[in-house]
């Protein structure tokens, strides 16, 4: 089998077991880096640091293409996973079984952290449109107040002349 791009599905070869735990360990690397990214991510939104935060999300726009790259070769592995995993040797699939539930857990992380930003974001969103409404509030009445002052100064001084 050829990672670079070329599937075995497509040369009509039966992937080995070495190509197949080959893809799942690159897979499962590719999982920690996204769930490192999500951590770090995490921090960034914490401490509202607009820059740094555009730059991990392209990071993690880079990722997602390498693992949807990723993907696309083990899909032809994943539907015959039942005969795929019992070419695989004992010690072959337990590792294979590791990888898997490794990658599983990840995901669940990235997405779990991913939520909870979004949440945060969204509340951050709104308490900055309700400072927003406030401050529009405040400016009307300062504008309104502002009328008001210099209607009755100019009373005050009509009446003086």
């Amino acid at each position: 089998m050829v990672m670079s791009g070329s599937t075995t599905e497509a040369r009509g070869v039966e992937p080995t077991s070495e190509d197949v735990l080959a893809l799942l360990r690159r897979q499962a690397m590719l999982y920690a880096r996204l769930e490192s990214f999500a951590g770090r991510q995490r921090s960034l939104v914490v401490a509202e640091d607009t820059g740094s935060l555009l730059s991990i999300l392209s990071d993690r726009q880079k990722l997602s293409v390498e693992l949807g790259q990723l993907a696309g070769l083990f899909e032809p592995i994943r539907r015959q996973w039942s005969d795929v995993r019992a070419r695989l040797s004992p010690p072959q699939q337990a590792e294979a079984e590791g990888l898997l539930e490794d990658i599983k857990h990840r995901l669940r992380n990235v997405i779990d952290a991913d939520e909870e930003d979004a949440r945060l974001l969204s509340a951050r969103k709104q308490c900055a449109a309700d400072d927003l409404r406030s401050l529009q509030s405040t400016q009307r009445v300062l504008h309104a107040y502002g009328t008001q002052t210099n209607t009755a100064s100019s009373l005050a001084l009509d009446e003086a002349t």
